[in-house]
């Protein structure tokens, strides 16, 4: 089998830096387009090569995606405005494909909230934040570069974003299941999907193979993870009270406040049949985040 080649925009962020690295574990060779190389760099394999350019800069990006065939995009946006010029998840975006297009790239991946698939699960509303991405998003669908976009459950690695001092806070009220995927999981499956003509145009659901409460689920990663971790459930106005800038804590509650409410179902069929079975449960996932 020919080797896999996949250039990466946006691989040093708090879950693409692990997806990074498992990719280079699966023997695919990467090429990284980043903003600042030194950061890059220091945070990835010295196998990845790394290519300095900017989503806002369209010129740069003609030439960093010169020779790229297969593209993966994992970009964010954390805010609440929704009245800002420019976010990378769409005017970034729309640059990206104007560079890929020129370039003639052949297949365009993208990570995306599975409330963008299926919103029907979401019984306290959606993060506002989804419509810049789902603008991206169609931005890459009218290009007529074939797609395949992953909606992600929520990731198990964030569990590590909500300690602090040994514990780990949860808030408001969390009663129902989830199907927690993780970022490994999405690696094996991207790996999966390049150079596969099954993942070609098609919408993906990440979900991983088991229903469980988000407190249960802090439960069992920490154990193998961190087991001097407490966990503690407080009530999301604590939120105003620790003292963030007003945008981050907005932001932060409505995630919270979204999160209530979230009550999957299981729809990750299809992306198991094509792309693998998760290979991992949530604790041997914590234990291999731990080691890194």
């Amino acid at each position: 089998m020919l080797s896999k080649n996949l250039t990466i925009i946006g691989a040093t962020g708090f879950l693409s830096t692990t997806i990074t690295r498992q990719l280079v574990n699966h023997g695919v060779n990467v090429r990284v387009i980043a903003r600042n190389p030194d950061k890059a760099r220091e945070a990835l394999p010295d196998s990845v090569e790394i290519v300095k350019a900017d989503v806002s800069d369209e010129q740069s990006l003609m030439s960093a995606l010169e020779g790229t065939s297969t593209l993966y995009i994992h970009l964010n946006t954390e805010t609440t405005d929704m009245d800002l010029p420019f976010y990378t998840e769409r005017e970034g975006v729309a640059n990206i494909v104007k560079a890929a297009k020129a370039n003639r790239v052949e297949h365009i991946m993208q990570i995306a909230g599975i409330e963008s698939l299926h919103e029907e699960f979401f019984q306290n509303g959606v993060i506002e934040s989804r419509v810049i991405r789902e603008a991206g998003m169609q931005f890459i669908k009218d290009s007529g570069i074939p797609y395949t976009f992953f909606y992600c459950s929520f990731f198990a690695d964030s569990f590590v974003r909500l300690v602090e001092n040994d514990s780990a806070y949860l808030f408001g009220e969390l009663p129902h299941e989830t199907y927690f995927t993780n970022s490994l999981q999405l690696a094996d499956h991207i790996n999966q999907a390049i150079q596969n003509p099954k993942a070609l145009n098609q919408h993906y659901p990440v979900q991983g193979d088991e229903a469980i409460s988000f407190p249960e689920a802090a439960r069992r990663f920490f154990t193998n993870y961190d087991p001097k971790v407490a966990l503690e459930t407080l009530p999301i106005a604590v939120i105003n009270e620790l003292g963030l800038p007003a945008s981050e804590a907005q932001f932060l509650q409505q995630v919270w406040e979204v999160s209530g409410g979230l009550k999957e179902r299981f729809v990750s069929e299809k992306t198991y049949w094509d792309l693998g079975e998760p290979q991992r449960s949530i604790e041997e996932f914590a234990s291999q985040l731990r080691l890194g």
